[in-house]
């Protein structure tokens, strides 16, 4: 066996590879993250941040430093052609309205390299440094370890190192080594008549003002959009189109810039600099299984989306959430015997229905004779905020769903999910009020404010203490893992809390002063019962009863 070992050892520093690596410090399991490439990504693939994602980057502290940056997308403006100066049409392809159960919802804009070092700078605060120019050539899987053999690179030098971690995880890219070893099957396509030019430019004669768009997405196009976190005359650019040498365009750029100036029809577009500049063919692919053993793989490693509809880095960032909170259990010897397997159980479906989406979405966008904006065109499908693993293995759900006529789906839900039910997202809930002392919550607060990536957290709702102290009995009495689990009484907004209460033993107590907790999962306020909801450490609703027993029905399945 390698002489150094680690928990967790993560290949590839993209997306996945971050936010797995940042959830796994933030609950204490050392970490250590390569990457091949010699220094961090440049460029504005994966910019549409979804609103799960950001609900995401809430639960993991990053979300300010993220907004601070991020925009929302700009008015789509399709010019006429010739001429290409007219505006034929504009529209937004987002336009929501936040809710209580949805505080973001709708997609900004922000580069993918600007998002992967905010979320770099966030885990060295962890004492966790991406090892860039550090290439994985093989590993091997015993009973207890992966042995692990590297690479590193510098001053035209190799320098060999072999290691061992409790679990491998592959999130380095569609032709990464990890699944290639593993031997599982990538299935899918790849469309030789889709292809797409990505470029980050510098150029002259457009206006940041909008997403300038020219031409017919089917036969010759292209698209145009500022990147707001840049310089001033900083641009993304897409050229589309089956009747466009896509690699001839990417490898000849004095070229394409005449073609730009042709298609647009404005002589007056300069590009004066090529930041980034490549065609890529549009893969629709999945593994057939997300692990084998102590191996993961998630991200671009297990699927591979067209870029129509924007869903590969958000999809990339919820692989990694799902599976960083299971990864720690089973480190610490605390996970059941298939709560890792649950991981593919879980993403799998969910990754199979996206893909549909987004090649539905690809085929309408190439489609001939389509109406100019509806290739543009996007749905709350591709919002991330409906993934639900109802049906998982690891979820319960003990109660009759008809308890109140469903929410309507927009305030809570986003989609036609109705009712919350295990599986489910967690939706937030404002207006709540702190009874009991705090030193982390202000007076109001929020669901999303209280949710944490490290704690499974049972939500209370009763308006009677006895019923929030039997379970914080239960609790005991079942001697799960200490510091994994908080307990929460939520109180109705008809409970009016005198001085000489005594509030319920729970690490918190509010009241639901905006009665959007008790509608939100569709609870009675008026009611004397007891319904207890489990939000696991990614947001997802693992539980939902109204008895005790949901307890030790649900955590029987999540710890050994």
């Amino acid at each position: 066996m390698a002489s150094q070992s680690y928990p967790v050892f993560i290949v590839g520093a993209g997306p996945t590879g971050l936010v797995l690596a940042l959830t796994l410090r933030q609950s204490g399991v050392p970490v250590r993250i390569i990457d091949k490439a010699p220094k961090p990504h440049v460029g504005s693939r994966g910019a549409g941040t979804m609103p799960r994602t950001l609900e995401v980057y809430n639960y993991l502290g990053l979300l300010p430093d993220i907004l601070k940056s991020a925009v929302p997308l700009p008015v789509n403006r399709m010019y006429k052609l010739p001429g290409g100066s007219e505006v034929e049409k504009e529209f937004y392809m987002y336009p929501r309205t936040p809710t209580p159960g949805i505080p973001f919802f709708n997609p900004y804009l922000i580069g993918q390299d600007v998002a992967q070092a905010i979320l770099r700078s966030h885990l060295e605060k962890y004492d966790c440094h991406v090892e860039f120019n550090t290439e994985l050539r093989t590993f091997e899987q015993h009973s207890d370890y992966v042995q692990i053999r590297l690479v590193r690179h510098g001053d035209g030098n190799e320098t060999a190192e072999t290691l061992s971690a409790a679990y491998l995880v592959g999130a380095d890219g569609a032709k990464g080594v990890v699944r290639k070893t593993l031997g599982i099957s990538f299935d899918g396509e790849t469309r030789q008549d889709n292809s797409v030019i990505l470029a980050d430019v510098k150029l002259r004669g457009l206006p940041r003002d909008g997403w300038h768009i020219w031409g017919d997405m089917t036969t010759r196009g292209m698209s145009a959009m500022p990147r707001f976190t840049h310089d001033d005359d900083t641009f993304w650019f897409t050229i589309f189109g089956v009747d466009v040498d896509h690699e001839k365009l990417a490898s000849e750029p004095e070229t394409l810039k005449t073609f730009v100036k042709e298609l647009t029809d404005r002589p007056e577009i300069e590009i004066t600099e090529f930041l980034t500049l490549g065609a890529v063919r549009l893969n629709i692919r999945m593994v057939s299984e997300f692990s084998r053993g102590r191996v993961f793989i998630g991200g671009d490693a297990a699927h591979v989306h067209s870029q129509a509809g924007g869903q590969g880095m958000n999809s990339s960032v919820m692989d990694a959430f799902n599976l960083a909170w299971k990864l720690n259990l089973a480190y610490k010897g605390l996970a059941s015997a298939n709560l890792l397997q649950s991981y593919t159980d879980e993403r799998r479906p969910i990754i199979q229905n996206m893909l549909k989406i987004t090649t539905q979405t690809l085929d309408k966008t190439f489609v001939s004779g389509a109406s100019p904006e509806s290739g543009w065109e996007r749905g709350r499908e591709f919002y991330q905020l409906d993934v639900s693993y109802r049906g998982s293995p690891i979820v319960v759900d003990k109660r009759q769903v008809d308890a109140l006529v469903a929410p309507q789906p927009n305030i809570y839900t986003a989609g036609l999910l109705g009712t919350v039910q295990a599986g489910d997202r967690a939706p937030d809930a404002p207006s709540l009020v702190t009874l009991k002392d705090s030193d982390v919550l202000p007076p109001i607060t929020s669901l999303f404010q209280i949710f944490k990536p490290t704690k499974h957290t049972i939500l209370i709702l009763s308006p009677l203490g006895p019923a929030a102290d039997s379970v914080i009995d239960a609790l005991r009495d079942a001697q799960y893992p200490t510091g994994l689990i908080q307990t929460v009484a939520i109180l109705p907004i008809r409970v009016a809390v005198r001085e000489k209460d005594a509030l319920p033993r729970t690490d918190l107590v509010l009241k639901d002063a905006g009665g959007h907790v008790y509608e939100g999962y569709s609870v009675h306020p008026w009611k004397n019962e007891l319904t207890l909801i489990i939000v696991r450490p990614d947001g997802v609703v693992g539980g939902i009863g109204e008895r005790v027993q949901i307890l030790m029905d649900y955590f029987q399945r999540i710890f050994s």
